[in-house]
């Protein structure tokens, strides 16, 4: 009796773990490729976090490193789960998510030495928007593999005593029922086989009862493979789902022995595979919802998942992309680079990468990819697939071009001398620094055409029958690409060159297989100087950051242009300008208002060769002749009543020319007499944002127009005129304010050294007699203090104004600094000098008081001597007690 069952007890054994092992395999492989998409690498883990900024999602093993378990964190406050300093630094990039922004974020754990790298965005709920922020947390310390082994082998290890709860049904070759597992153990000898399925209320998934026949047990004991019959059991606990396998049981010499099924518990996995569902739904559409590229391979870089940001990225669906290799989408200039990088992860020497490399999109268009990405390593160490996230950044890339280039055209610029020699290596520059084939320059030529003035075109590629043709062409504004482009203003991009019109050369175009062109007009002070044209081989998407640099480029190049035509001008104007520089050298020496003017008309003659020329000055409400030369004018007046072109001039600052005289119906018989001229112009003077006067210059032949050189002279010297009648009048005013104190209105310092030194001079020279008094403002500090610094400085103005009608039209009254006031009285001896100086400090206004200091000159010291002679006896009027006079021994 013991021989059957023990062979039963060996056979289900058997049984049971394979078919366990079969079924966890199989639940494992949907678990490691959810893991492995989803979270992308073992350091990832992804926190949805709602607007309570509470934590609702947390999947992955990255926060590990830190210390943080799932549960700590699900359905807790972000300001919970971290210090509050931490929590607001987490919670600026999750409020940012919800309004719909992305945010990278380098993070430090808040429990051990753990780094992270945060992704936060949007995540959309379909029909409800964003209602949750999702952050993508990437571990970025070094991976401890140890750990993460022990944790697969413990997860294993729990997945298989799962497995293994199930019960276990028996019986022998009689159909006496053996069942154990639940605490009991012994035959059912009172139920027959044919009333398993009745008595155990056995029911197939869809909940019909099963027949007699169709118990498992039943069928395996009549010799039938039982492989996953799944079954309904009403029990304690509510309906039950089993999962039923088994089958006969034989002994070596093939009699049977009896049958096993093994009965797992489905009902708990049934719910937890739902939950995991809604899990998964949620997390594809997380990264379904990414605008990053999420993409994993096999060993061999074959794609194996790409999201939906894939197709957006380079135009390929993404059903066809799959299984194809990842290398055929880079560009054949990276490929060797992209292999290259890899190659230290297929050997297993470390577990990612990061490195950027060109694609081809589905148009054959080049844009720039950023990528990162991690190994799957197997049980050898080796990878079994990769995984990782690929960004665009074309339009960073695009933009360090166009820095790049415009760097470059300023280079260039400097130091060519002329833009028909910078302009082909200019377009060089372009195509190298912004990835184009051929470049061309039009211009405006004298007939109000468009023409190629130069052209490049990259080393190796034969565009002759293309350079052919646009050599031949020439277009009106409006015309063509390079007239369109110059009369919108704006970029013209053709995508295809076939389909988008405006390329007269399309024919030659489709022949050399170029497919995209674009035409950019060079402006200068808001006014077209030129079209660029760019072509390329390549599909080119219309750059929206192109423009910015080629108006900056457009503003280098009006500014170069401009440069060097100053630069022709200025060199044909040499001799101009050294006449010019000769005037205003010869009127800088004159500093008579008189002589000056005279010296301004006499060489504006000589230099433009005029017949006469006379400089016309407002002189009250009329216009007076100032100075004159060719015409003996000087002190005609003319009313400023705009009837003569010269009052008009002047009226409206704006230049007159009459080329007739004798014709134009402007002029006067009076200015024909008077000048003698054929024709003439006229210059209003402009100085200190107002119109001082008119130059007229009078030709004795007539002329058709002014020249752009004689125009420019005229206007150089009225501007030395200008320069002229303001410094005449200024020196006039420097000099009465070089002397005066502003203050008081009394000569200053400087005036007194002179006098003083004139005075003694002359004293030894005739022998006569002189005194000098210091005199100071006794307790001025204190008046300021009390009253302040203005009071202060109406007490100095009145005392000079007291002072100076008592003194002598020979003496001199000076402010010495301060409140410190000098005297020098001529032919003064000792007594006339006291009583003087007596009679100034009973004048002190303001009710205030004064001491002074007398000194009575030797006849031999000299001026400093003299000073401190006085500055020492006013210093003891001070010290005897103030408001008196002392004279010095």
């Amino acid at each position: 009796m013991l021989e059957p069952l023990i062979a039963v007890v060996a056979v289900l054994a058997t049984t049971g773990v394979l078919v366990l092992l079969r079924r966890l395999r199989r639940l494992r492989a949907s678990e490691r490729l959810y893991r492995t998409i989803v979270e992308r690498a073992p350091d990832v883990s992804i926190l949805m976090v709602d607007r309570d900024l509470r934590f609702r999602l947390v999947e992955g093993s990255a926060l590990e490193h830190d210390g943080r378990r799932r549960e700590e964190l699900v359905g807790k406050l972000v300001t919970d789960v971290f210090p509050a300093d931490r929590a607001e630094e987490f919670s600026v990039p999750v409020r940012a998510a919800l309004r719909g922004e992305t945010t990278h974020v380098a993070w430090n754990g808040t429990r051990g030495h753990a780094h992270y790298a945060l992704l936060f965005g949007p995540f959309d709920e379909p029909g409800q928007g964003i209602t949750h922020a999702i952050c993508i947390v990437r571990d970025v310390t070094a991976k401890l593999d140890a750990t993460r082994e022990l944790d697969e082998q413990r997860g294993f290890l729990a997945s298989l005593l799962e497995w293994l709860s199930g019960t276990v049904y028996v019986c022998d070759a009689d159909g006496r029922l053996l069942r154990f597992g639940d605490g009991r153990l012994g035959f059912d000898t009172d139920m027959h086989p044919l009333e398993w399925a009745g008595a155990f209320g056995l029911m197939h998934p869809d909940g019909t009862p099963m027949g007699p026949h169709e118990a498992p047990l039943l069928r395996a004991l009549r010799g039938e493979g039982i492989d996953g019959v799944e079954i309904l059991v009403d029990g304690p606990r509510g309906r039950a789902a089993l999962l039923c396998s088994g089958g006969p049981v034989h002994s070596p010499d093939g009699r049977l022995l009896g049958a096993v099924v093994t009965a797992t518990d489905l009902t708990g996995r049934r719910e937890t595979e739902e939950l995991l569902r809604v899990s998964e739904e949620r997390h594809r559409r997380v990264v379904e919802s990414m605008t990053d590229c999420v993409f994993e391979t096999d060993e061999r870089g074959r794609w194996t998942y790409l999201n939906a940001a894939w197709t957006a990225a380079t135009g390929y669906a993404v059903a066809e992309t799959l299984g194809r290799p990842a290398v055929e989408y880079v560009h054949a200039d990276d490929r060797a680079c992209h292999l290259g990088a890899f190659q230290p992860l297929l050997r297993g020497e470390q577990g990612a990468v990061q490195l950027s490399h060109r694609f081809v999109t589905r148009e054959g268009a080049i844009r720039w990819a950023e990528v990162r990405a991690s190994a799957i390593s197997g049980w050898d160490g080796l990878p079994t697939g990769f995984v990782g996230v690929m960004r665009d950044v074309t339009d960073e890339q695009r933009t360090r071009q166009h820095a790049a280039a415009e760097q470059a055209v300023v280079r260039l610029l400097g130091d060519a001398h002329s833009l028909h020699e910078a302009a082909p290596r200019l377009l060089e520059v372009l195509c190298r620094d912004l990835e184009w084939d051929t470049a061309e320059l039009w211009q405006m030529g004298d007939d109000e055409r468009l023409r190629r003035t130069a052209e490049w075109t990259r080393p190796g590629l034969d565009l002759g029958a293309f350079r052919r043709a646009g050599g031949e062409q020439s277009f009106e504004v409006g015309d063509g690409l390079p007239g369109q482009a110059w009369m919108s203003r704006e970029p013209l991009w053709c995508t295809d060159l076939q389909t988008d019109g405006g390329l007269t050369r399309a024919r030659e175009a489709d022949a050399l297989e170029l497919r995209s062109g674009v035409a950019l007009p060079l402006r200068a002070d808001g006014a077209p100087v030129g079209v660029v044209q760019l072509f390329s081989r390549l599909h080119r998407d219309p750059e929206s950051g192109l423009l910015r640099p080629f108006e900056t480029i457009g503003a280098h190049i009006g500014q170069f242009m401009h440069r060097r035509e100053a630069e022709r001008r200025a060199a044909e104007q040499a001799a101009d300008l050294a006449a010019i520089s000769g005037v205003a050298h010869d009127l800088a020496a004159q500093n008579d208002m008189y002589a000056a003017r005279t010296t301004l008309v006499r060489a504006v003659r000589q230099v433009t060769g005029a017949s006469c020329v006379i400089l016309w000055e407002l002189a009250g409400e009329e216009l007076e002749v100032t100075a004159a030369d060719g015409a003996a004018v000087r002190g005609m007046t003319l009313p400023l009543d705009a009837s003569t072109v010269t009052a008009a001039v002047f009226s409206t600052g704006e230049p007159a020319f009459a080329g007739d005289l004798h014709a134009d119906r402007r002029i006067t018989p009076r200015w024909r007499e008077i000048s003698g001229a054929g024709s003439s112009a006229w210059i209003p003077v402009h100085g200190d944002g107002r119109i001082h006067g008119v130059l007229a210059v009078g030709w004795p032949e007539t002329r058709e127009s002014l020249s752009a050189r004689e125009a420019e002279l005229l206007r150089l010297l009225a501007a030395e005129a200008a320069v002229t009648i303001h410094r005449t009048a200024l020196l006039g005013s420097l000099e009465a304010t070089a002397r005066t104190d502003p203050l008081t209105g009394l000569p200053n310092r400087r005036v007194w050294d002179e006098d003083l030194e004139r005075e003694l001079a002359r004293a030894r020279r005739h022998g006569g007699s002189l005194c000098l008094a210091m005199l100071d403002l006794d307790r001025f500090k204190a008046f300021n203090d009390d009253n302040g610094h203005q009071a202060g400085d109406r007490l100095l103005a009145a005392a000079a104004a007291a002072w100076r009608p008592m003194l002598r039209a020979t003496d001199t009254l000076a402010r010495y600094g301060g409140e410190e006031f000098a005297v020098l009285l001529p032919h003064s001896d000792h007594e006339a000098a006291r009583t003087v100086v007596e009679r100034l400090l009973l004048s002190v206004p303001l009710g205030q008081t004064a001491s002074a200091g007398i000194a009575v000159w030797d006849g031999a010291e000299t001026a400093e001597q003299l000073l401190a002679r006085a500055d020492s006896a006013l210093y003891s009027a001070k010290g005897a007690g103030r408001a008196r006079a002392v004279t010095a021994v």
